[in-house]
């Protein structure tokens, strides 16, 4: 080849260099404003609920970016964030007609610039060599009431769009909802005997609650509701007399809106205490609202809890190798095909991960309608609850003890529509004694209002039948909310950072949004796909596992039968040096080869259904790595062979 060929091959691939970088250059310059999102979940497409709320603004929003971008440069995953952060903000003051005003500070160190940022709330993080990156959002409105956002986690970039729509939503509001929280579970951050206070941080649920709603927490001996409540979230109570269900009962009858999670079995009370036997002992919340929940026609199956095979969770229970990952019965993992699509608490979300869950049942003749939010599969049955303390022998037990029950089971619903109270005849005044004054004190140690003042002002405004629809949504699990189960928590540069592995948190901030109204939000939240398991891969390894316990079920059968004749011929061998006959030598030798034969194909089993699972990994692995860069390279061979071809052609 010529040295003149191959400069005018070449040449063309150095123009398209050239233009390459002009056209960028030139979108650059231009504002940077082109872009095409080729994400599947269009991640960096601003969504039509932002839109709309941008577009709605009634009065001028100010936003200030503080982002050290040089002091940033070093760290390329968190300067690109950072600029990302700042594009999408750029991108909303162009939504907002002007009503959304953008302002982008590269604090100096030690100036007022900085000074400004510290004093508003934000975080920084510093670099080994002391420089100090910012990258936190100031949003105030014109009364100069504001909201930050700290510090952008770089690990919550998918989910920027809603942090963004909620912090501008929360000003524009000009308040964020009130949620009065009551729960029996340790989600609050607090002080370890002997360590520095709130040494416990508390459960990450309880920070994003605080993050996106005001919180108004409910002792264990309240004696009213907040006036202001929005939300009445209720998670794993702890034991309620009448005059609490009564208060309960009076808020939602009244147009109050709850978000209810109780237990058949809570597996974070029994790991509460760690090395205390008591506290061994589940506590479990399914009956703590009964009454309220008899009135309404539904219940949670008491003291049940669901085994599910096509949604065990897949947990290492030991040992070495792939045989220590069994599928756990009463830890079930729920994908989106179990989750109403339609329903804007569970449109988005992927996975939702549950322990020892209950099921929850209508009454044919509740009032309510009833709509399934979570569900289990067909492939599942309802179990005594006990289970939930352990299963020593997982296959075992899926072999010889599981047996699904004909129906699935709904493990979250929407109750919507007009009750009676379950106090028809007012508040229980007999409740209201002495001893519970002795309650009365909430764990702040604050008094709180006496049981007859609370009885008295409810009396005067007692609501027997709800004056209009009543709006809840109720789960059966606690635990989906204990860290475990759904995020891990890590520490980058000083500063605790939170990691989803499933939707659990987001399950909890879409509830509350949507009964409390906000459903301009409720599209952004789920957005989020941290997990994309193989479901070809998931249902090969079910059908196989299937089909290998039974065979493994009639080897073991066999195994035993012919050890046992086995132990039987040997036996009777003659004492004291006799011998056999040569028909009898030759039986022992004959079952001897045959528990041998049986052994070996017990091993092929178990090693078969690992095979055919690996195999299909490997061939869905290579197709995923190398099908679009061969598709890539047959067209540039199909386009060089046609562009070859044609002055031939001509």
């Amino acid at each position: 080849m010529s040295i003149t060929a191959r400069s005018q091959r070449a040449l063309p691939i150095l123009l398209a260099v050239i233009l390459f970088f002009a056209v960028n250059a030139i979108i650059e310059r231009l504002g940077g404003g082109a872009r095409i999102d080729l994400t599947e979940d269009g991640l960096y497409t601003i969504s039509e609920s932002t839109k709309k709320l941008l577009a709605g603004l009634d009065q001028p929003i100010s936003a200030t970016l503080y982002f050290s971008e040089d002091a940033a440069r070093e760290y390329p995953q968190l300067f690109a964030y950072g600029r990302r952060v700042r594009d999408m903000l750029k991108a909303y003051a162009e939504l907002s007609g002007g009503r959304f005003r953008l302002t982008v500070i590269d604090p100096e160190p030690f100036s007022k610039e900085e000074d400004d940022a510290m004093g508003a709330g934000l975080r920084s993080i510093t670099t080994p060599d002391g420089r100090r990156i910012h990258l936190g959002l100031v949003v105030r409105d014109m009364t100069d009431r504001e909201a930050v956002i700290p510090f952008f986690d770089p690990q919550r970039e998918d989910l920027l769009e809603y942090d963004l729509t909620k912090i501008v939503n929360n000003v524009a509001a000009g308040r964020r909802p009130t949620v009065a929280l009551l729960t029996g579970l340790p989600m609050k951050p607090k002080g370890l005997p002997g360590f520095a206070e709130e040494s416990d941080p508390g459960w990450v649920i309880y920070d994003q609650l605080k993050q996106f709603f005001t919180i108004e927490d409910l002792g264990p001996g309240f004696r009213k509701i907040p006036a202001d409540t929005d939300i009445l979230v209720i998670i794993h109570p702890p034991k309620l007399d009448d005059t609490q269900l009564y208060l309960i009962d009076q808020f939602i009858l009244k147009g109050g809106r709850a978000v209810i999670f109780l237990d058949p079995f809570s597996e974070a009370s029994v790991n509460r205490a760690p090395g205390q036997f008591e506290a061994l002992v589940p506590i479990a919340s399914d009956k703590a609202l009964a009454p309220l929940l008899k009135a309404w026609g539904v219940e949670i199956v008491p003291e049940k809890i669901v085994a599910d095979r096509t949604l065990a969770q897949r947990v290492t229970t030991g040992g070495m190798g792939p045989d220590a990952i069994k599928s756990y019965p009463v830890w079930l993992r729920v994908d989106a095909a179990h989750m109403a699509r339609r329903d804007p608490v569970t449109a988005n979300l992927t996975t939702v991960n549950l322990a020892s869950v209950g099921a929850i049942r209508r009454d044919g003749n509740s009032p309510l309608t009833f709509e399934p939010l979570v569900t289990s599969s067909a492939d599942s049955a309802l179990v005594d609850a006990s289970l939930g303390r352990g299963i020593p022998d997982i296959d075992a037990y899926w072999r010889d003890e599981f047996k699904p029950d004909p129906e699935t089971f709904d493990l979250v619903v929407r109750l919507d529509g007009v009750v009676d109270s379950a106090f028809p005849d007012g508040p229980p005044y007999a409740q209201a004694d002495e001893a519970a004054d002795d309650e009365a004190e909430d764990e702040d140690g604050k008094a709180a209002d006496a049981p007859g003042d609370s009885a008295d002002a409810a009396a005067t405004a007692h609501l027997a039948k709800a004056a209009g629809p009543i709006h809840v949504i109720l789960g059966a699990d606690s635990d989906l909310f204990d860290d475990r189960f759904w995020v891990q928590v890590q520490s980058m540069m000083g500063q605790r950072v939170s990691v989803p592995m499933a939707d659990n948190g987001a399950l909890l901030l879409n509830a509350i949004d949507n009964l409390a109204g906000s459903e301009a939000l409720i599209g952004l939240r789920g957005r989020r796909i941290k997990d994309r398991p193989f479901v070809v891969v998931e249902n090969l390894r079910r059908r196989a596992e299937s089909r290998l316990l039974e065979e493994e079920r009639r080897l073991e059968d066999e195994l035993q039968r012919t050890q046992q004749r086995l132990d039987q011929l040997e036996s009777q061998k003659p004492s004291e040096g006799g011998v056999l006959t040569p028909e009898q030598e030759a039986e022992i030798e004959r079952f001897r080869a045959r528990v041998l034969e049986i052994r070996q194909q017990l091993r092929a089993v178990q090693h078969e259904l690992v095979a055919d699972i690996e195999r299909l990994k490997l061939r869905l692995a290579l197709v995923n790595i190398l099908l679009v860069p061969v598709l890539l390279v047959l067209g540039a061979l199909v386009a060089a062979l046609l562009r070859r071809r044609r002055p031939a052609d001509a």
